[in-house]
């Protein structure tokens, strides 16, 4: 029998009847397919989460006999795990803990009738999340004299919900603190830390809480707040604390003078610096210090890292030699500047990737859905072009890594994560932004054996930009770790990347 919890969660005072309104199920089945292939829209997970609540309270819960259930089991394990994030943030993180264990229950007693069998690896990363398969502990963390970490508890709504601020890139603000929270590296003794973590989910805290227009202003006023409630933000440890921006505008205007001298961890090296007061808008290359601050891999969510590592193929089965999919016009890409030496726009790399359609060896073109359809096409392109976008730093460079497509990065600014000991020219080119035809004729003149070579190295160093990793030896958590010993105790070590490598 069903758990009486589980039932008390999916049927109230209206019930469930697995005989009727089978649309509803036809609907639910296609919905379920179609996340198999791109992710669902808005519309879709709303349908799904009003057909959970209108199953009822859980305070009057009906119970169906297994057979009953077994009608529509795949269907209601469906909706409930398409439910959860929407549970997560309404209810908290353990009633989607809970609804997870129902979902495995209910799943079991599916008879096949249906015609369809739940995919719980479509929704892997709640698992993960919220605890029950967390990512392994850094290797840094298990030895003598590892960094010690004191992670503050800031609001409730600075640090959750937590599935829905777990996804895209900013999803690194969500991931870190998650493992800082399981480490062995944190203490919860200020005075033995080495380091003071501040959580703040910026980018999903404005999505969730401000009204458009008026976020940097917003976002301003709810750091200020937050830096000066920190009990140990003193004048001798605010060198330790650690404020993570992963959005290409850093969410924190004024962040030069209240943190300026703390260290910043960055998805974007190179921001966009405060909006109200600057046209065309203008990237900030001095903002970054490597010396104190640190670049963090853009986060890649664990169902497209699944999908992308499916869809990818030896490198000399692969049918394109370049590619490129995705927004060839955008408003920004025309208004954002750096100065020199780093004068060409983001527009003027797009318009000669652009003129590179047609190209026999080539696929260029707009973003190409459903996204698995995207990523059957980068996965037979032996090299993926990577420009610049609004920012320096885009997806696209960490969306390589699990494509097996060598990256060429055409985004002069660009910093990326983890140079001086993860082999960036073994497995990538930075070339000119400006010289688009220029970066073409290099890649197409290697050898086989060359590009063999770089796709190996891209599988073997795609641990560091996994956020799932189950490697104690190769991840971002590891990785972040290896850049703070290196300031504190060997900086000689640092190795400022050069501005081009081919």
């Amino acid at each position: 029998m069903l758990s009486l919890s589980f039932l008390a969660v999916v049927y109230g005072t209206q019930g469930l009847d697995c005989s009727e309104d089978q649309g509803t199920w036809d609907y639910v089945k296609y919905l379920d397919e179609v996340s198999a292939v791109n992710p669902l829209p808005r519309e879709g997970r709303e349908m799904l989460y009003n057909l959970y609540k209108s199953w009822g309270s859980p305070r009057s819960p009906r119970q169906l006999q297994p057979q009953n259930l077994a009608k529509c089991a795949s269907g209601v394990a469906s909706v409930l795990l398409h439910v959860l994030p929407y549970v997560d943030r309404d209810d908290g993180e353990a009633a989607a803990l809970e609804l997870w264990h129902s979902a495995k229950d209910v799943a079991r007693h599916a008879d096949g009738s249906e015609g369809w069998s739940v995919n719980f690896t479509l929704h892997n990363a709640a698992p993960k999340l919220l605890g029950l398969d967390p990512s392994v502990d850094a290797e840094i963390c298990t030895q003598p004299g590892h960094p010690w970490f004191f992670v503050y508890t800031t609001k409730p709504e600075y640090a959750s919900p937590l599935l829905t601020c777990a996804a895209g890139m900013e999803g690194s603000e969500t991931l870190l603190h998650r493992w800082l929270l399981r480490s062995r590296c944190r203490t919860e003794s200020p005075d033995d830390a080495d380091f003071f973590y501040v959580p703040f989910y910026s980018f999903c805290f404005q999505n969730l809480h401000m009204k458009a227009g008026s976020e940097a202003e917003e976002l301003d006023k709810h750091n200020i707040e937050l830096v000066k409630s920190l009990e140990h933000f003193d004048v001798y440890r605010r060198r330790q604390h650690i404020f993570h921006f992963a959005h290409e505008f850093w969410d924190f205007p004024s962040w030069e003078a209240h943190v300026g001298r703390s260290k910043i961890f960055a998805i974007e090296a190179n921001p966009l610096v405060d909006a109200r007061r600057y046209r065309p808008y203008r990237h900030c290359t001095t903002c970054f210090d490597s010396w104190k601050d640190a670049v963090v891999p853009g986060h890649t969510d664990l169902w497209a890292m699944q999908r992308l590592r499916e869809q990818s193929r030896p490198i000399e089965e692969r049918r394109y030699r370049f590619c490129f999919h995705g927004a060839l016009r955008h408003e920004l890409y025309e208004k954002t500047h750096a100065g020199g030496p780093f004068n060409v726009s983001a527009a003027e790399t797009r318009r000669q990737i652009r003129a590179m359609a047609g190209e026999p060896d080539a696929s260029i073109g707009p973003h190409i859905t459903p996204v698995l359809d995207y990523y059957k096409r980068v996965g037979d392109c032996q090299f993926c072009l990577v420009p610049k976008g609004v920012g320096f730093t885009n997806g696209r460079l960490f969306e390589a890594f699990f494509s097996g497509c060598i990256p060429v990065i055409l985004s002069d600014a660009m910093i990326v994560p983890f140079f001086s000991f993860v082999p960036w020219p073994e497995f990538s080119l930075k070339v000119p932004m400006g010289d688009v035809a220029g970066a073409v004729s290099r890649l197409r003149s290697m050898p086989s054996a060359t590009l063999k070579r770089m796709q190996e190295s891209l599988h073997a160093n795609a641990c560091w930009f996994d956020y799932y990793s189950n490697d104690p030896t190769c991840s971002p958590y590891q990785g972040l770790l290896r850049v703070l010993q290196m300031q504190r105790s060997t900086p000689w070590e640092i190795r400022p990347a050069p501005l081009h490598w081919a």
